[in-house]
């Protein structure tokens, strides 16, 4: 087995590969780039089989490249400069430094050191975690929507006519819904949904309207996606009432809740036919 010491820095890092008895076989330096691990273990390959790489602070300068050759299949040892500075010394006598000197010393703290400690590759690792568990959160996503496709489909519903409500919006609002015939009217609904301005009056008199902060947030968030979306689209019928409402001197904000109304006067209608319908069936 071959010991392969490097000594890393920004811009080189040197490589030194030692025999067990302590013998050096070869050495190279390479530029600290994007090339770097393939031209490492190129040179790696030409001279043995098996070995394995000591780099002194794999936790510092040596980081990426300790974790580069982990990802490749590497076994890797972190060398605390401490203690390759210490067998740098011993083994020659003097604390003179180069880079060949000090990747050498790496090799030998590998070789004949206590309680070396292994690389691991720690964002290797959780990153590949990572991918598995967004993969099975996409597969369960796949499966959930199908089931709420299905499950609309079922219900009869023409939520799914109105411009900007999928399978997922109308699953909301059927779901926070309920039973249609509990609101008398679509006053009621736009109250229960929260799109139904709330009168706040002066001490005047006058009759001030504001933003209902109370009402059912899921629907409403529901009714927001649909009206956003008609309004991103130019030849939608929100978009045309949208553009009328801001001609009508109505900033964007108030554009966009007056849109938010009719389409819960919308949504109203259509589940009171659809249960209409429904029950003739």
């Amino acid at each position: 087995m071959v010991m392969i010491g490097i000594d890393p820095h920004k811009r080189t890092h040197t490589a030194v590969a030692v025999e067990l008895s302590a013998d050096i076989i070869a050495s190279r330096q390479v530029h600290a780039k994007r090339g770097q691990t393939r031209e490492l273990l190129s040179w790696a390959d030409s001279i043995c089989e098996r070995r394995t790489w000591a780099i002194e602070s794999a936790g510092g300068l040596g980081y990426l490249l300790a974790q580069q050759l982990v990802a490749a299949g590497e076994e890797v040892i972190d060398i605390p400069a401490v203690l390759s500075a210490r067998v740098r010394v011993l083994s020659s006598g003097t604390s003179n430094k180069n880079d060949p000197n000090d990747a050498y010393a790496v090799a030998l703290a590998a070789l004949y050191g206590k309680d070396t400690v292994r690389v691991r590759a720690e964002r290797v690792e959780v990153a590949r975690e990572m991918i598995d568990d967004l993969a099975q959160l996409a597969a369960q996503r796949k499966a959930s929507e199908r089931r709420i496709r299905d499950a609309v489909a079922a219900s009869g519903t023409t939520l799914t006519e109105i411009f900007g409500i999928g399978d997922v919006l109308a699953a909301t609002l059927i779901g926070h819904t309920g039973d249609i015939s509990r609101f008398a009217n679509d006053d009621k609904f736009a109250a229960y949904n929260g799109t139904a301005p709330v009168e706040r009056s002066s001490g005047d008199g006058d009759r001030i309207w504001r933003l209902s902060r109370r009402g059912n947030r899921a629907m409403n968030h529901a009714i927001h996606i649909a009206a956003v979306t008609q309004i991103r689209h130019a030849h939608s019928p929100g978009r045309a009432f949208y553009d009328r409402k801001r001609a009508e001197g109505k900033s964007p904000r108030r554009a966009l809740r007056a849109l938010k109304r009719r389409i819960s006067d919308t949504v109203y209608r259509t589940l009171v036919a659809d249960a209409a319908r429904t029950t003739k069936h």
